[in-house]
């Protein structure tokens, strides 16, 4: 079952400012990081629709890519070479943020020029560690 007709319905979404990318992105990662990931994929278009990407993958990290008006945005999952996954965003206009609370993770959402939304849902991060990175 999708989880995405909650997102644009919780009051506390934030959006980042894209100036506040890149920071807010790495901080995001440092606290995620080692959580399950599920990330679903809504097209703009009607006849997409709703695909899942990947589900209960573990979290790697997101960061940006702003320059020279670049705005792509990269998920990553796993932390051998047999596990990873990466996915991009490409075009990314929005960025925007539902906190860990006490009943679920994090939640993510990065909309493409398009209007294509991925939306990346986590588990709490002390539920599944990864490795400490190297």
């Amino acid at each position: 079952m999708s989880k995405s007709n909650t997102f644009s319905k919780q009051s506390n979404v934030q959006e980042i400012h894209q100036e506040q990318w890149i920071t807010f992105l790495a901080e995001f990662t440092r606290e995620n990081r080692g959580a399950h990931a599920r990330l679903e994929i809504i097209g703009s278009d009607s006849d997409v629709g709703l695909q899942v990407e990947t589900e209960d993958r573990p979290f790697d990290g997101v960061s940006a890519d702003i320059k020279d008006g670049e705005r792509t945005v990269w998920i990553t999952y796993g932390s051998t070479t047999t596990d990873h996954l990466s996915h991009s965003v490409h075009g990314a206009v929005a960025i925007r943020t539902l906190p860990l609370t006490e009943h679920s993770g994090a939640v993510l959402e990065i909309e493409s020029a398009d209007g294509t939304k991925n939306i990346l849902y986590l588990t709490a991060p002390e539920a599944y560690a990864l490795p400490p990175s190297s």
